[in-house]
């Protein structure tokens, strides 16, 4: 089996591919990994590309500067602000407590675990079971296409 290389899958993703190579490329991608892999690897550079265009230059040191900013505050500062929070988990906490949530979670997550494990290993099972054959139809279904499109 001949491979294209990464260069023709740039030219067919850019659209400069006659249209009955097109047929032949995306026919070939279709049954080749090996050319799926490299299809996909030049599709990542062109995004990559596009991106260094959206992106102003100093992107990266516009963020790291706003990093910095957020770590320039005052140990005061961020001591009042974890006392708070550690004030308002220990408010959660008793409240949740007082009202007997956490017993309430002691006595029920067993049963919710054990039917959650159920039903996990029934779903596994089915994937198992259906992976195979979701592939063989995939396949069939993208030749189907690609012999509708030659004609």
């Amino acid at each position: 089996m001949n491979h294209y290389d990464a260069g023709a899958w740039v030219s067919y993703r850019n659209n400069r591919v006659e249209e009955k190579q097109r047929r032949l490329m995306e026919r070939h991608l279709a049954r080749c990994d090996i050319c799926l892999q490299r299809y996909l690897e030049a599709a990542a550079e062109h995004e990559n590309a596009l991106a260094e265009l959206l992106l102003p230059p100093n992107f990266s040191t516009v963020i790291m500067e706003k990093i910095g900013a957020g770590r320039a505050q005052s140990p005061r500062k961020r001591r009042s602000r974890a006392l708070v929070n550690y004030t308002v988990a220990a408010a959660i906490t008793l409240a949740l407590m007082s009202g007997g949530i956490f017993d309430l979670f002691a006595r029920e997550i067993p049963g919710i675990l054990a039917e959650t494990g159920q039903i996990s290993q029934s779903l596994e099972e089915r994937a198992r079971r259906n992976t195979g054959d979701l592939l063989k139809n995939a396949r069939t279904g993208l030749e189907k296409v690609f012999e509708k499109k030659e004609e």
